[in-house]
């Protein structure tokens, strides 16, 4: 067996041969619980209580966000099952094997963009927490002294690959898991489900309730592309059902833990204008920084390898010619700038807000596509074809000399849409402006996609549409 713990991983964006796909279905409990059981995320769940929401409203946003998300996103799994590879390459059945770049960016964007939160609150995390119990230094000079460490650390694991990977998330989700009840049960005495929350973000109560339930959508939707990274290691025998059963409640039960964790933490803060770490580590018990400065750093593995791995992983279909760990090394340095620019130009806050509505508008429509192109062709695909932007083109997914028109057309139309519904704190579109600050750009730019690719494959069927022979070998 090639792929084992410890060992660099051979595959990249090839097709996994029958024989090496021995994961199951149900490690998709270690990898959702490990990723979500991270600052990284949990963080996010102190977005609806900054916007001003109280407890219960709170809870109810990030609930109804998350369901949406998870039905989003659970049948994308199959992909990797179907096709023994991962998204990106999977995603040219729809797209064209070489409009599979759209995926490529939506990847590389939102890994690299989760990354970057990661590494900010597993680095802030280590700082404060060293201040408060050593008396080290604070602020932006310190802050990017200890990111780099965290950052390093992660990306070592994203480069080892899969089986490293499953190996970790075994180990996290339970200490991750095992942290989180313990932040809970430290501030239990400070809490009340009264909190009736402060000044709405956006002016009023359902505005900023939908925007809240739409940074919940974006956790679990945020995992989009990733999900064939280990679905390709499922044996092909994998009954759909229990896929989706598996990957979809535990993506469901994690982010709910998480973020629900994160704004459970948010009501007793005094300030929550400051840094989210900050504000932690200055209202749990000495001991407990402790344990924070040490969560803060290994906590950073799962959540944020997790993103690298997804991000050198489509990279490497660009750069098909390299390495799968070339690839990785080489897109973590577009990381480490996009880090720096997020955590020390920007408001962090008003940077990951926006960061993750404008996010739900790239993969909403992403996801409309995939999932009606898998009804579409019923579940019937060719793997060997979805490689042939390496061997000269043809093959039954070249369509229009590569790229797919309906699918890109109606992804497109699900895009414009999507933005000019967006309400956050940085940009209002017009249609939101007409709608008193209302986003719905996830529902939105979902709909006007399957809309659009539904009615172009009822006239234009892509399933009999050009299948070009494939080229002579000589």
């Amino acid at each position: 067996m090639s792929d084992r713990a410890g060992k660099l991983e051979v595959h990249g964006i090839d097709v996994i041969p029958e024989g090496e796909r021995v994961s199951r279905p149900s490690d998709f409990l270690w990898i959702w619980h490990s990723a979500q059981f991270s600052f990284g995320t949990v963080v996010l769940g102190a977005l609806p209580v900054v916007f001003g929401l109280g407890w219960w409203a709170s809870v109810t946003a990030i609930t109804v966000g998350l369901l949406l998300g998870v039905a989003l996103v659970a049948p994308v799994a199959l992909f990797g099952l179907r096709t023994g590879t991962n998204d990106a390459i999977a995603s040219g059945a729809h797209f064209g094997v070489k409009g599979r770049v759209i995926t490529n960016v939506i990847t590389i964007g939102v890994g690299l963009g989760f990354f970057a939160i990661t590494v900010w609150t597993g680095g802030t995390a280590v700082m404060v927490a060293g201040h408060r119990m050593f008396g080290t230094p604070t602020g932006l000079a310190a802050l990017a002294l200890t990111m780099p460490v965290v950052a390093v650390a992660v990306i070592l694991v994203a480069v080892y690959g899969h089986a490293t990977l499953i190996a970790m998330y075994k180990i996290t989700a339970v200490v991750g898991g095992l942290v989180t009840l313990g932040l809970v049960l430290v501030l239990a005495p400070q809490f009340s489900a009264e909190y009736a929350g402060g000044s709405y973000a956006l002016g009023g109560f359902w505005p900023t309730w939908i925007l809240s339930a739409l940074v919940a959508t974006s956790v679990p939707l945020s995992y989009a592309t990733f999900q064939g990274d280990y679905s390709r290691y499922f044996p092909s025998g994998t009954k759909a059902s229990k896929l989706m059963l598996w990957n979809g409640g535990s993506l469901l039960l994690s982010c709910l833990l998480a973020l629900l964790a994160g704004a459970y933490a948010t009501t007793v803060f005094v300030d929550k204008t400051q840094p989210w770490v900050q504000s932690l580590t200055d209202s749990v018990p000495a001991w407990f920084a402790v344990v924070v400065i040490v969560f803060g750093f290994v906590g950073s593995f799962p959540q944020g390898s997790l993103c690298v791995y997804a991000a050198g992983l489509s990279a490497n279909s660009i750069f098909w010619r390299k390495s799968r760990a070339f690839a990785t090394i080489l897109v973590s340095a577009l990381g480490f700038v996009l880090l720096y620019v997020g955590t020390m130009v920007f408001d962090t806050v008003d940077s990951m807000a926006a960061f993750v509505t404008m996010l739900l508008v790239a993969v909403s429509p992403w996801a409309a596509v995939m999932i009606i192109g898998y009804w579409h062709h019923k579940g019937d695909y060719r793997p060997a074809d979805l490689g042939t932007f390496a061997t000269g083109g043809g093959g039954r997914y070249w369509y229009r000399n590569g790229y797919n028109p309906r699918a890109i057309g109606s992804m497109a139309l699900g895009v414009i849409v999507g933005v000019l519904s967006v309400g956050n704190a940085v940009y209002i579109g017009p249609i939101a402006e007409l709608l008193g600050g209302l986003d719905l750009s996830c529902l939105t730019s979902f709909a006007a996609t399957a809309i659009a690719y539904v009615a172009l494959n009822s006239r234009w069927s892509e399933v009999s549409d050009g299948r070009v022979p494939l080229p002579q070998q000589s």
